[in-house]
């Protein structure tokens, strides 16, 4: 067999890798031959990579993206009309030669379903929050041998973007003669330092992966506002969520905003940036986290600091504007959008708000009226899809993110962007080297979350046979359709608490944690009054317990609900029952070959079987207390009090499973220490707060932030 393909463009060659990898494991033999351009000799018995462009003004015969494959007497054909195309033909033949698909009665044609498919990677420099994923990852990050796996790991995922983010990267970044003082590094350093960035952006580059360099408006790092004659707390991060001083206008956050200096050194950083790094494929922030004024002070900032930088560079780069509380505006479409050609501006949104894991289907592009104002027929839309959910199990359900991948496509939006504000994809700082551990980084521990994303959002009709084939990469060919079940069915836990215990952001509730920054471990007192996830027709606990005691139109008034808490019970119910009933097939299966990824899985599915029996005799309880309210009846509490006793139980086995791989860590967004022993008294002192729990009882939980 021959391959034959042009090895001077970077993608083919990373696709053409992977199908000659494919064919040393079947034991096929192949030679290969380059594309000479002039006359054109097509090999026979072969596979021909080729692109196929349009002539004489005629349009491309693929769209941006696609490829198709077919067969041609002996050949197999691959083509697209773009190197992107034409690696993803690649690297779909690549699977069907390992998954014995290689006879072809019709062609294989796909395209993207979403152009755009990325990653949301909060930087450890100057970043968003403090805390031990980004202290961990500080020499992680300046590693190019990761990024490598990492930007790897993205092609054959079908990623197309890595967005970065950082409150401040410019001293990093970049330096400029006219602002030399704000910047700490020596010339060395900054030499060293704009090399590796150039070395990253390059490698992502070839493999299909444009980069974006996400800030947050006027932050300053201390030593820039030292160098610019500033005070140094003029640059001091402290803490975001501090009184929430970015929204009601601390004297700060005005006298940045309305700084002429600061102005002028923001235009001149992002300038910079533009010039450097030619690699760079565009820039987003926002115009609202810590910046005073109204809507036309704030949008003219971002007109006369980053627009004024990307006219000033002479190029012409897509610019993303996020919408991070606040609608899409009339002060957007009249400040910013004439500044811009349509097609090169972007409006981010938060489609789940923090929780992807909740509802496949979210609805608060209508409820928070997000296009009021906004003609959606001439606004392109890249929607961030926030994991903070889920940092240390793994997770893993495809037909969820199939679901959630179909509820994004909508004409306008043009692509989302997922990833955790409070945690790094990079060292694996969590997991305890206890001689079963085969990997070094945690996108390699959380690898099947990291494909489903990518392969879903380019085409949503992937099959299971693709899921099992990844799998084997971990675990062996007999056993992956096991895991592949008892990850699809523990992966439905955290979903079901989040419709049924919904509070916004982040650092409100962590899920996987049962912990909050504001009030720290969440009780039985904040379960009794939880508010469901809004906007998806879930019922409360409270409103259930009512309309159950109401005999005549009770019936009526639960029907009309989509889920019920009974309904949520049930679900978490049959996900511990199955996911342990895998756990066991699992293990009488491996016997003494479990190991590696295998071990720490089947730990993984285990915590998973105990955390969502633990949820469950938590909410159990919280609808005991609930139809004590309504009823009076003793009864009710005392039940309350029997599913905590039963919850204790179940909390203990999730600490010891986790315990058994993993050390505690500070989280960043939560502030709390995560790892399950630490907070045993906290689910102790649940009992006795439902056994003094009154009829009149007031129960405090976390306001929501619009």
């Amino acid at each position: 067999m021959q391959l034959y393909y042009d090895h001077n463009d970077s993608m083919v060659r990373f696709g053409v890798e992977h199908i000659r990898n494919s064919l040393k494991q079947k034991g096929i033999e192949f030679v290969e031959s380059f594309i000479t351009y002039g006359s054109l000799v097509l090999p026979k018995n072969g596979i021909v990579i080729r692109k196929i462009t349009g002539k004489k003004g005629n349009p491309a015969p693929y769209a941006d993206q696609a490829f198709k494959i077919y067969s041609d007497e002996d050949s197999i054909h691959i083509e697209a009309s773009d190197s992107r195309g034409l690696m993803y033909g690649c690297l779909e033949w690549a699977e069907r030669i390992l998954l014995d698909q290689t006879s072809l009665r019709e062609p294989i044609e796909q395209s993207p379903a979403i152009g755009i498919r990325g990653i949301k990677y909060n930087l450890p420099y100057a970043p968003f929050d403090s805390g031990d994923p980004f202290v961990e990852n500080e020499e992680t990050c300046l590693d190019i041998n990761y990024w490598k796996a990492f930007i790897d790991m993205l092609a054959r995922h079908r990623y197309n973007c890595l967005s970065l983010w950082s409150e401040h990267p410019y001293h990093l970044m970049v330096v400029s003669s006219k602002y030399r003082s704000t910047n700490p590094y020596t010339d060395i350093e900054i030499d060293r330092n704009i090399r590796f960035f150039r070395q990253l952006f390059q490698y992502a580059t070839d493999r299909g992966v444009d980069v974006y360099l996400f800030t947050w408006n006027i932050r300053l790092i201390p030593q820039a506002a030292v160098g610019l004659g500033l005070p140094e707390n003029v640059g001091d991060f402290g803490n975001m969520y501090d009184h929430l001083i970015h929204r009601v206008g601390l004297p700060l956050n005005r006298f940045r905003s309305q700084s002429d200096l600061i102005r002028d050194y923001i235009k001149e950083m992002v300038l910079q940036l533009l010039l450097t790094y030619p690699e760079l494929k565009g820039l987003g922030t926002s115009a609202s986290e810590w910046m005073d004024g109204d809507g036309y002070e704030r949008e003219a900032w971002i007109v006369d600091t980053y627009l004024e930088a990307i006219n000033q560079s002479g190029r012409d780069i897509p610019f993303i504007h996020r919408t991070n509380m606040q609608n899409a505006g009339k002060e957007i479409k009249e400040m910013i959008m004439p500044h811009i050609k349509p097609e090169k501006f972007y409006i981010s949104w938060k489609y789940s708000n923090a929780h992807c894991y909740s509802h496949p289907r979210p609805q608060f592009e209508k409820l928070w009226k997000a296009w009021e104002g906004i003609d959606l027929d001439e606004t392109q839309v890249l929607y961030t899809v926030r994991n903070d959910d889920v940092f240390t199990h793994r997770w893993g359900d495809p037909e969820y993110i199939r679901d959630y991948v179909r509820g994004m496509l909508k004409p306008y939006v043009k692509g989302f962007y997922w990833g955790a504000d409070g945690y790094v994809w990079g060292k694996d700082f969590q997991h305890i080297d206890y001689g079963h551990k085969t990997w070094t980084y945690d996108f390699e521990r959380h690898q099947f979350q990291f494909l489903l994303w990518g392969r879903l959002s380019y085409n949503p009709d992937v099959k299971p046979e693709v899921w099992v084939l990844s799998l084997q990469e971990h675990y062996d060919r007999e056993h992956a359709p096991l895991f592949l079940e008892g990850l699809s069915s523990a992966s439905k836990v955290i979903p079901a608490v989040n419709r049924l215990f919904w509070i916004d952001y982040d650092f409100q509730w962590h899920p996987e944690s049962c912990l909050s920054e504001v009030s720290g471990f969440k009780t039985i007192l904040d379960f009794v009054d939880a508010a469901p996830m809004p906007g998806v027709n879930v019922m409360s606990l409270r409103q259930y317990a009512e309309a159950e005691a109401d005999l005549i139109s009770g019936t009526i008034v639960i029907q009309s609900y989509d889920e019920t808490p009974i309904d949520i019970l049930r679900q978490l119910e049959q996900a511990a029952d199955r996911t342990e009933r895998v756990v066991k097939q699992l293990h009488a299966g491996l016997g003494e070959l479990c190991g590696g990824h295998a071990e720490c899985t089947l730990s993984d599915l285990q915590a998973y079987a105990e955390m969502a029996r633990y949820y469950y005799c938590k909410f159990s309880a919280a609808l005991s207390l609930n139809r004590y309210r309504v009823s009076g009846s003793l009864v009710h509490r005392e039940h309350a009090v029997e599913a905590l006793q039963q919850g204790v139980k179940h909390w203990d086995k999730l600490g010891r499973y986790w315990a058994s791989h993993n050390k505690p860590y500070f989280m960043a967004r939560v502030k709390h220490t995560f790892g399950y022993p630490f907070y045993r008294r906290d689910v102790l002192a649940d009992i006795e707060l439902a056994r003094q729990f009154t009829i009149d009882a007031e129960v405090k939980t976390d306001g929501i932030l619009s």
